[in-house]
């Protein structure tokens, strides 16, 4: 999975002294480093993309269930990360069988586990099951996705550099368009750094790149028009969706300690969220029109 330099590492007053100066080195010679690599594994595809992929799911994954630590609703990461490892295998291998009976397993498992630590508190264990099974819909079903859209039949790799192009595009235009326009707090309470006219901005301009890949690939559909109109909002959205959670469960950053992967870029969730999104919501859109 491809983690750009997103919009969020630029918002908070970056040249106001030396320390913001030295995150921002970080960050770019962490982005300079990984890039290259993820690019690779893109244009490569197969097996060394895979192999990109699952370790930065697993982290992420990881960072969810660490997230919700001492509350009720601690989903399980012994359960919920061997399933999406399977589900994803299971996209990958073109085996339906393989990730259904995966998730049907991580279910019950998971339903043992939590019960058998929680066997006085029933309803504890339930909400524990639903956690866990929300970080594989969360985080393994998009990545399985992505990894479908990389090797579609037909136009896989365009698929995959369209998720990319309304990512960062409205990543990237979000800021531009924020640090110069931005005014009004598109929403304060979840995400303060975060302007209505950054995110306009992001949203529109992103369109350009997106529908530029499909116009000079030659893989244009009137059809496709939707699927790539509305692909920015789903960026602005799962930005959002993955700040809420972290203001929910009280949590500056996403990482885990001993897992930041990324030095200077916080948390994989916090370069995913918006990823995450997007690439559902292409997978899905090419599927039900009947693309891939």
């Amino acid at each position: 999975m491809i983690l750009p330099l997103g919009a969020d590492d630029m918002h908070d007053g970056l040249f106001s002294d030396s320390s913001n100066s030295a995150d921002l080195r970080e960050r770019l010679i962490t982005a300079g480093l990984l890039l290259p690599i993820a690019i690779l594994a893109s244009l490569v595809g197969g097996w060394l993309f895979v192999l990109l992929a699952l370790p930065v799911m697993c982290v992420g994954m990881l960072e969810f269930y660490v997230m919700e630590k001492d509350t009720t609703m601690q989903g399980s990461s012994l359960t919920g990360i061997p399933t999406g490892i399977a589900l994803v295998l299971g996209f990958f291998l073109n085996l339906n069988w393989l990730w259904q009976v995966a998730l049907i397993a991580g279910i019950a498992l998971t339903l043992v586990l939590e019960l058998s630590r929680q066997h006085h508190q029933p309803d504890r264990a339930m909400k524990q099951v639903g956690t866990t099974l929300c970080g594989v819909f969360y985080i393994a079903f998009p990545t399985a996705f992505l990894i479908s859209l990389r090797n579609a039949p037909q136009n896989g790799l365009i698929w995959l550099f369209v998720v990319y192009a309304i990512t960062w595009g409205t990543d990237t235009f979000a800021y531009v368009f924020g640090k110069t326009f931005g005014r009004t707090k598109l929403a304060p309470l979840i995400s303060p750094n975060k302007t209505v006219e950054g995110a306009i901005g992001g949203i529109l301009a992103a369109w350009i790149p997106a529908f530029s890949l499909l116009v000079f690939t030659g893989a244009f559909e009137p059809k496709l028009i939707p699927m790539i109109v509305a692909g920015p909002f789903l960026a602005v959205s799962g930005d959002l969706f993955e700040s809420a959670l972290k203001r929910f469960f009280r949590v500056k950053d996403s990482y885990v300690a001993g897992f930041n992967v990324f030095p200077g870029h916080g948390g994989v969730l916090d370069r995913i969220d918006a990823l995450v999104w997007v690439a559902s919501w292409v997978f899905l859109y090419l599927f039900a029109v009947g693309v891939i």
